[in-house]
């Protein structure tokens, strides 16, 4: 039976290289396993670059593709690394590089809905450096839980340790009986709790409620929605882009900004927006979205799908987000 990548990246053995020789040669070690096992895993490969010419194509020239391509499998190590870093660095050392290393200035977004006394929803995706967006709110004086799920216990384990250090409330999605209700709870304490849109196994769709999300047309998960609906908590749209594993930049809009900015999709939810809104950063930047392979896993709801054409002149993102060349 094959070994996923993430898994082999926890083995105990690596675990300890990491920490014995820091994480300049760990960075070096991800980077040299991780290529080749993409290199030997051809069929996975494969099954990413079949999403991404569906998505969003190549154009016409070959060397874009390659391009595209690189950027996608070094963006997906990238998170790796990242999520290593965050579960296994010393306390004060990861404090002090996410201060120093990831722009803030969009916190401001944060304390002007917390002020409103109903808690907030921090709707994030698996783009850039989301393994940081907890930590870095806490190092930031912010009370935090978070619905996580782990892939091996060791590092459950470990990032149950490293969330008591840093005063973050983990919710177990595997070992909570009742989610939903554990979320409320949280939020009716004037929490910020974070969770994930594009958690595509994970979906509750709905059965009224329709929508398309990078081309396929689908059942919209109705978790978020359940959730603020119950609690009346505002919601924050943020993500972490990674500009390089040492420069990054924390971006965040309220949900006002963001049903303004989506004015021409006229989101019908709260699930909606924050999907659609996602949604637009993948398409501009694909290689800080490493869900390409849960790609096919999307429900479609007719046989043949949506294609739906890509807003080139959205001017979405341009006021607040630096394209990278």
């Amino acid at each position: 039976m094959r070994i996923s990548l993430s898994k082999f990246f926890q083995w105990r053995f690596n675990i300890l290289l990491y920490l014995t020789f820091g994480w300049n040669i760990a960075k070096k070690y991800i980077f040299l396993f991780g290529r080749l096992y993409f290199f030997l895993n051809r069929r996975e490969k494969r099954c990413i670059k079949d999403a991404i010419s569906e998505v969003i194509g190549y154009g016409d020239q070959e060397v874009n593709k390659r391009v595209i391509i690189k950027k996608i499998l070094d963006g997906i190590l990238s998170h790796y690394y990242e999520k290593l870093f965050i579960a296994f660095e010393e306390t004060k050392q990861a404090t002090k590089f996410l201060k120093n290393n990831i722009i803030s200035d969009d916190l401001i977004v944060l304390y002007r809905n917390l002020l409103k006394g109903n808690g907030v929803i921090i709707v994030t995706g698996h783009y850039g450096a989301i393994e940081y967006i907890p930590t870095l709110l806490a190092v930031n004086n912010f009370t935090i839980s978070m619905i996580a799920k782990f892939k091996t216990e060791q590092l459950r384990k470990k990032v149950f340790s490293q969330a008591k250090k840093y005063n973050i409330r983990l919710i177990d999605a595997d070992n909570t009986g009742n989610v939903i209700r554990t979320a409320i709870k949280e939020l009716n304490e004037n929490r910020i709790l974070v969770t994930e849109c594009d958690e595509i196994e994970e979906w509750r769709p709905s059965g009224k409620e329709k929508t398309s999300f990078l081309g396929k047309k689908t059942c919209l998960d109705r978790t978020i929605n359940v959730i603020q609906k119950r609690t009346g908590a505002e919601v924050v749209f943020a993500i972490i882009h990674r500009y390089s594993l040492s420069k990054y930049k924390l971006i965040m809009f309220a949900y006002e900004d963001m049903s303004r900015m989506l004015s021409n999709f006229s989101p019908s939810s709260v699930g909606e927006a924050v999907l659609k809104f996602l949604e637009q950063f993948i398409y501009y930047h694909p290689e800080q979205w490493y869900q390409w392979e849960k790609y096919t896993e999307i429900e479609t709801i007719t046989t043949s799908g949506l294609k739906v054409e890509i807003p080139r002149s959205f001017p979405l993102l341009k006021p607040a987000f630096v394209k990278i060349s």
